[in-house]
């Protein structure tokens, strides 16, 4: 009997430790399963992490698939340009969204937009504005064909062959519209057209803007007709440079070119050999130009065609003059101060005219009797000097 409530003991305790090796495995099944779900949560954020990376690299690199390789375009900010108004800042600064689209409608090409921003002028009772052609969206390029036509349109502008044409009850008349910057640069005026045979016959680099010498470049052909003795039958080519695409930065490369007026010939050899014999011996001479006007010749490079022309016997051209020392040289331990200069610094012809207006008036009133008859008039003098100039330029050959 004992025996049998001794079994019947252990049977009935027998089952707890199958009891708590079930419960240890649920605890341990327990842990598992939320370490797994925690690495289950850990890597799905990493996966998506590492997917949106991947996709924003990706967007960048098919906008620019989507451009060939012999178009690169401009990158925002390149493209400046500036202009006078003849009114004050205040009465324009609530008219720049109206000014932004007056551009945009004259010179816009698709895909950009006009950033305009105005500055008071050292000019009285005028503005300053300055504007820049920018891609839209602005993480874009310009394409390569728009930029042919920006450059087109702004240098017509600078030469005044068209106007700018803007709201007239608000904004009047734009003066004195200038190139600050452009990519690739920009040469003045724009080639020729028609079917031309043109020889290049040297570069020149001078320290002047195109600001400065587009008003004399009518006189600096004439001068370089008369000094490299050109024939009635030779035509002359004359193109301004400034590599920054900027019209009032120094400095510039002129390049001279000639071209028959017969488009089917071409400079025979001999022409080429009187060419480059007059060209070297005028270097040292500046070539004849007016220093006053066109400055100091500072590099010369001929063309490959006329240094083929040169004999070797020939002298060496002169080195380019060295520029003049400073009168006050530079102190590093008292530095010299440094002026701010105002916006449109370049000087307007058109404002200046309107500025010296009631000075020409108050002239006006002097009376005939006043003036002693032995003072020339203006014309009278300008006449007399040319006359002259031409004359000293007729002796030289």
């Amino acid at each position: 009997m004992g025996k049998k409530a001794g079994d019947s003991e252990q049977a009935v305790h027998s089952p707890a430790p199958a009891a708590d090796n079930g419960s240890a495995v649920r605890r341990y099944t327990a842990v598992i399963g939320g370490a797994v779900d925690a690495k289950c949560v850990l890597v799905l954020f990493l996966s998506i992490g590492v997917f949106l990376l991947a996709l924003f690299m990706l967007l960048p690199l098919h906008a620019s698939e989507t451009i060939p390789d012999d178009d690169p375009g401009v990158l925002p900010g390149e493209i400046q340009a500036s202009f006078f108004l003849l009114k004050k800042r205040q009465q324009l600064i609530s008219h720049v969204k109206r000014l932004q689209k007056d551009i945009y409608r004259e010179i816009g090409v698709p895909n950009t937009t006009v950033s305009v921003s105005m500055h008071s002028s050292k000019y009285k009772d005028s503005t300053y504005v300055k504007f820049g052609i920018l891609p839209n969206p602005r993480n874009s390029s310009i394409r390569a064909q728009s930029i042919i036509a920006l450059r087109k349109n702004l240098i017509q502008l600078t030469l005044e062959q068209s106007n700018l044409s803007l709201t007239p009850s608000v904004f009047g008349d734009p003066h004195c519209l200038e190139i600050l910057g452009f990519p690739g640069g920009i040469t003045v005026p724009l080639p020729p057209d028609g079917n031309i045979c043109p020889t290049a016959l040297f570069n020149v680099t001078l320290n002047r803007t195109i600001h400065q010498l587009r008003v004399h470049l009518k006189e600096l052909e004439s001068e370089l007709r008369i000094i490299l003795q050109l024939t009635p039958y030779e035509d002359l080519i004359v193109e301004i440079t400034n590599e920054n695409g900027s019209t009032i930065n120094l400095p510039v490369t002129v390049h001279i070119l000639v071209a028959p007026n017969d488009p089917s010939n071409c400079l025979e050899t001999y022409r080429l050999k009187q060419l480059a014999h007059i060209i070297i011996k005028l270097i040292p001479k500046n070539l004849g130009l007016n220093p006053s006007i066109f400055g100091m010749i500072e590099n010369l490079w001929l063309s490959p065609c006329l240094q083929s022309s040169i004999p070797s016997c020939a002298p060496n051209p002169a080195p380019a003059p060295a520029p003049a020392p400073s009168l006050s040289p530079s102190n590093p331990e008292h530095p010299q101060p440094t002026t701010t200069k105002p916006h449109g610094s370049f000087s307007c012809p058109a404002l200046v005219r309107r500025k010296n207006v009631s000075a020409h008036r108050r002239l006006s009133r002097i009376s005939p009797s006043m003036v002693p008859p032995d003072i020339p008039t203006r014309f009278d003098s300008w006449s007399v000097h040319t006359g002259s100039y031409i004359q000293g330029c007729m002796k030289r050959f």
